[in-house]
């Protein structure tokens, strides 16, 4: 990084649905963001059943307007794991899996 301007404006932690949200956002803002994850992309999905059903709609889980278009009325676990996994292919996001966030230090004079 230099001293003038960071290679990065933005660390998120996590590559869920609420990181990737965060992403998308910050790149539309000009933002340069990273995203972190000590697993995969929407690793806690993963542990879903297999089998299982979201309670919400596909278009109330959609992000960034990218339509999340399902066969059944409500997606499935395998459903969500592909669409997350293309909503950061289709926008992309700067995500690095596997890698854990164990300690943020702040250093020099950048706003906190």
């Amino acid at each position: 990084m230099s001293a003038e301007r960071p290679d990065v404006d933005l660390l998120i932690v996590g590559a869920g649905p609420c990181g990737l949200a965060a992403a998308i956002s910050a790149q539309r803002a000009g933002l340069r963001a990273v995203v972190l994850d000590a697993h995969v992309v929407a690793s806690t999905i993963t542990h879903y059943p297999t089998y299982v059903r979201f309670f919400s709609t596909a278009e109330k889980l959609s992000l960034g307007g990218l339509p999340f278009v399902v066969a059944a009325e409500k997606p499935s676990r395998r459903d969500a794991l592909a669409y997350y996994r293309a909503v950061v292919q289709y926008f992309g996001l700067g995500v690095r899996q596997y890698e854990r966030v164990r300690a943020i230090e702040h250093e020099g004079d950048h706003p906190a």
